[in-house]
């Protein structure tokens, strides 16, 4: 397993979403855990971490059309926006 203890929140790191804490702007997202993510990928784009499950299970995505959308808390995505917004 990888071990993403050592990285950073910072723009363009690439995190499990339950190590982020609620509010972080993310894209890139994965929609189930190692699909190499496919949700807020178009340019400009962004995601919001609305909040963790208690045992961190699950992480609560808001979307950019406004949908919220539950996914696991392993996947990951990458801290910040897409560029050319």
């Amino acid at each position: 397993t990888l071990n993403f203890s050592l990285a950073a929140l910072t723009v363009g790191n690439i995190l499990p979403v339950n190590s982020m804490p609620e509010g972080t702007i993310i894209s890139n997202v994965e929609a189930k855990l190692g699909d190499r993510g496919c949700l807020a990928r178009a340019s400009g784009a962004s995601a919001i971490i609305i909040g963790h499950s208690e045992d961190g299970e699950k992480t609560r995505v808001r979307l950019p059309s406004g949908v919220r959308k539950t996914i696991l808390g392993n996947c990951r995505a990458m801290v910040g926006v897409v560029a050319g917004g």
